[in-house]
Order: structure tokens, then sequence, then C-alpha cells
């Protein structure tokens, strides 16, 4: 999440839990550079892949990401590698041309993320079984 000046809280992706659920929160929020979002996706990627199949639930902010079709390249052939790992995922904040270029991602590597507007509700379907 961005604070008000510009600071990151997460520079790295991160383990957190709630109620008693381990999920990986991978923050894209004002990431704007090819470069950033590439080695962002790489380690949230490193993370996952030390993981069994179908263990990891993974709670991504997108606000204000801005992103290119050689970064969404690279996150597509990522996204696809880690796929046999996931278990749920939600995004909160993709909106505009963004959700469009998720649409091609979820088409590409077979994702079962899904939208959401807050992140309350998001976190509740994250949680569930």
């Amino acid at each position: 999440m961005v604070l008000a000046n510009n600071t990151r809280l997460n520079v790295h992706p991160v383990w957190k839990h709630y109620e008693n659920v381990e999920y990986i929160e991978i923050d894209f929020s004002g990431l704007t550079t090819d470069d950033e979002i590439i080695d962002y996706v790489l380690k949230a990627v490193d993370l996952g892949m030390r993981r069994p199949d179908k263990s990891i639930r993974a709670f991504v902010y997108a606000y204000q990401m801005k992103t290119s079709p050689r970064a969404m390249r690279t996150i597509k052939m990522l996204g696809k590698q880690v796929q046999p790992k996931m278990k749920k995922s939600v995004i909160v904040g993709a909106s505009g041309i963004l959700s469009l270029l998720m649409k091609i991602y979820i088409s590409y590597t077979k994702s079962n993320i899904k939208y959401f507007t807050d992140k309350e509700t998001a976190m509740k379907y994250l949680i569930n079984d």
C-alpha cells in the first residue's frame, strides 16, 4: 500500500496471517516501471515456488499500478509457472486497462484469481475454504 508521501509499506511480497490462515500479500500499488514490476513478481514467485502444490493463498493489491506489454509477458510466464501452487487468489484495485490486462493474464495462466472492490470482502473469500 502506498502512503500519502508515496512511501510503499511493503517493498517485498510478505507472508501474513489472518484468522489463522496464511497468505502471501503481493502489493503492486504505485509500481509503474517494468523493472519494478518484474522484480516484484520475481520475488513473489520465488516465495511461492517454495510451497507445496495448491497451498498458496494470495492477496494482490494493484492500486495505481501501471504496466506495459513487456512486463505483462513476464508476469504471464511467471504466473503460469506458479499456478500449480495456488489454492486461491484475489486482487483488489485493478481497474481500467489493468483490468483488461488481468483478463489476458487469467486466460493465459488459467488462474482462478477473483476481482474485488474492497479488502474486507476479498479477505473473507480468500480465507474461507
